[in-house]
């Protein structure tokens, strides 16, 4: 009866130790088959980091920026100042170029002289969050009659100062402070105030950091074939070669 007994509790621990092992081998085959899998990805995200340095090393970042104009609903990607990312991605990928800043608002007949000391008011492109932002303006020194030309940006009769000088051609100001009060959607409106002293003509301004005034290569990744995202930060110049500030590019790479 006890050598009974004896084989019956072998068995069980036979048993017992083979269900273990077996469990081992399938966690094992699993955690193994999914580090590959993340290592894989992970490599194509980084090729992502690479490409968004490529683009800053050789100044496309900052150059496409000068050329987006306000009527670009994207970010240029064929022409010689575009973020081409298929020269820098292997195939079966594609990736998606995010510039934040990069939507602009024209300011058509915006001038400001003797006879316009306020412009008219001017809508905002429709914000996203809202809240209190800062604003930027590029304009051309028309007529110059002061060491330290200026003007200034008034919303909900707050007057908000702008930072730099124009000497020559058109320059990107930037005000001093965050206008503060700017509402979510399309209901903000802005007016530009002379100096006094000297002319203007104010070519397109937008809002920094509302994902209002975002834009985008004409690429869309899928909800099924997405890898991952990152994102860069760079330095902007204008046309005169003035820095405007820092801008922040970010990508989304999926499998094509």
């Amino acid at each position: 009866m006890k050598f009974k007994k004896g084989i019956i509790f072998s068995l069980d621990g036979a048993i017992a130790v083979t269900v273990v092992l077996i469990m081992l081998i399938n966690t094992t085959y699993y955690f193994t088959t999914t580090s590959k899998e993340s290592l894989s990805q992970t490599q194509i995200i980084k090729r992502g980091y690479d490409v968004l340095a490529m683009f800053d090393y050789f100044e496309q970042l900052d150059n496409v920026m000068r050329v987006i104009t306000p009527s670009d609903d994207f970010v240029p990607n064929t022409t010689i100042n575009g973020l081409n990312v298929s020269n820098y991605l292997p195939n079966g990928y594609e990736m998606t170029v995010f510039l934040d800043d990069a939507r602009k608002t024209a300011c058509g007949g915006c001038v400001l002289d003797s006879a316009n000391a306020i412009t008219a008011l001017f809508n905002i492109e429709g914000l996203n969050e809202g809240g209190n932002l800062y604003f930027q303006v590029n304009a051309q020194l028309t007529a110059q009659t002061t060491t330290n030309p200026s003007f200034s940006v008034r919303h909900n009769g707050i007057d908000y100062a702008l930072t730099g000088v124009c000497l020559t051609g058109a320059c990107t100001y930037t005000t001093t402070s965050p206008i503060t009060g700017l509402i979510s959607g399309s209901g903000n409106q802005i007016q530009f105030v002379r100096d006094g002293s000297n002319d203007f003509t104010i070519n397109w301004f937008r809002v920094l950091d509302d994902s209002g005034y975002t834009l985008s290569t004409a690429t869309t990744a899928p909800d099924d074939r997405f890898i991952g995202t990152g994102e860069r930060w760079y330095a902007a110049f204008d046309s005169n070669g003035h820095f405007e500030g820092l801008h922040r590019a970010r990508f989304s790479v999926w499998i094509a």
